[in-house]
């Protein structure tokens, strides 16, 4: 009976060290270092071209923003934090829109039919694009949902935010900021 009690421990607590592990690695940078919810990399990333279709249907170039800040952000209908930052996203994309700032909310893997009827009832502001293939999440690296990534003017990836963000904070508002202020 013992054995089998110190069995059970031992696997609880590996358990654990594995859930440990897995919350410390997804708040590891990739590169560079990292800015409270925002991994800055050292050695910003050319945002590669895609397109994605709007939900009207009409295709939109990610080289049409360069020369413009942008945020690319990936979310899905059923997660629950990305429902919980929209609305701060939104308030930073009315804050700073008319400022040069472009924010698309990038949904992956869900039909046009279901993200429409999402937005019924949960409206946003923001552009949507549809990932239905996951095809940019997979080119970017997108494993955890929502996931953010921060393009200044020159194209470059400058930020990658994993998780829940409150975009209205001093962090995700200062580095909005200053990359507006690179632009001339």
């Amino acid at each position: 009976m013992r054995a089998k009690r110190r069995m059970s421990w031992e696997v609880v607590a590996l358990v654990g060290l594995i859930l440990v592990a897995f919350q410390w690695g997804a708040s590891v940078p990739a590169q560079g270092g990292r800015v409270g919810a925002f991994q800055s990399y050292a050695k910003p990333l050319p945002l590669p071209d895609f397109s994605l279709e709007d939900l009207q249907g009409k295709t939109v170039h990610s080289k049409d923003s360069r020369g413009k800040v942008m945020i690319l952000n990936f979310w899905a209908t059923w997660c629950p934090g990305c429902r919980a930052e929209a609305a701060s996203l939104g308030k930073l994309y009315d804050r700073f829109h008319s400022k040069g700032l472009v924010v698309f909310r990038v949904n992956t893997k869900e039909s046009r039919e279901t993200v429409l009827r999402f937005l019924e009832k949960d409206p946003s502001p923001i552009p949507v694009l549809l990932d239905e293939k996951n095809r940019v999440g997979k080119m970017l690296g997108v494993w955890v949902h929502p996931t953010s990534y921060i393009i200044d003017c020159k194209g470059l990836i400058q930020y990658r935010a994993m998780g829940t963000v409150d975009w209205t904070g001093i962090e995700g508002v200062s580095i909005v900021e200053r990359l507006l202020g690179e632009k001339g």
